[in-house]
């Protein structure tokens, strides 16, 4: 989850998009990037505005690290890190990995 201060909204969804769309076309271990922005659905869900989820797939060793790995050597990946440099966030980013358990 990440939580992009207002200020830099427009910024942050820019170099995300610019993220997804080189991990879509440059690398053949990414099998998934998705994102979407947390909503309300009555009776459903709670949401809360700016707060941002992802979901990530990548293949390869070690449960997809490798493929991980190898997005965060990739030029888009680096204008994100630059991005995260300015301090862009209301709280900590809240990142996750699991392995896939179905058959």
């Amino acid at each position: 989850n990440l939580y992009p201060k207002q200020s830099v909204r427009n910024e942050f969804l820019q170099v995300i998009s610019d993220n997804k769309r080189g991990t879509d076309t440059l690398e053949e271990l990414a099998l998934q990037y998705s994102y979407g922005e947390s909503i309300t659905l009555d009776g459903i869900a709670e949401g809360s505005s700016n707060t941002f989820h992802f979901h990530e797939q990548y293949t390869g060793k070690d449960h997809g690290k490798e493929g991980f790995d190898a997005h965060a050597s990739m030029p888009h990946f680096a204008a994100w890190e630059e991005f995260v440099k300015t301090d862009p966030f209301e709280k900590d980013p809240e990142v996750f990995f699991f392995k896939i358990i179905e058959d």
